[in-house]
């Protein structure tokens, strides 16, 4: 039996214009192209987490699946426009460990990664 191991995707967004997308906003539309173009059983599966957002500079990191790493890539190289403002998913990297994935977010972008939300964090200890 394989054991489905996660997949964290470094990207980022460019725009024309300087925009602050919600994190929300994001996961929502890479949804529905995922529902559109490969159905509701395979969204499901995917298993979508945004697992940091940085709106001022417009990179995350979301978490997926394997398997489903490069459903998740297509959905969002479909996604033209957020809010009206077109928009490119700029996917940067795949990797197996979070912390790879935040060490080459500080050598790309020279930038620190943002903390773990306090929310997030007390869900986890909740359950």
């Amino acid at each position: 039996m394989k054991y489905i191991k996660q997949r964290y995707i470094l990207f980022e967004i460019l725009t024309p214009e300087k925009k602050n997308f919600d994190k929300e906003l994001i996961i929502k539309a890479i949804g529905k192209k995922m529902i559109k173009f490969f159905g509701e059983y395979i969204t499901f599966k995917v298993g979508l987490w945004m697992i940091r957002w940085d709106p001022s500079n417009q990179i995350g990191i979301i978490r997926v699946d394997n398997i489903s790493k490069y459903h998740l890539i297509t959905a969002m190289m479909l996604i033209k426009e957020l809010n009206s403002t077109p928009v490119i998913f700029h996917t940067r990297i795949t990797s197996g460990t979070i912390k790879k994935t935040l060490k080459i977010w500080r050598q790309t972008f020279s930038t620190l990664p943002p903390k773990r939300e306090i929310s997030e964090l007390n869900k986890r200890k909740n359950k």
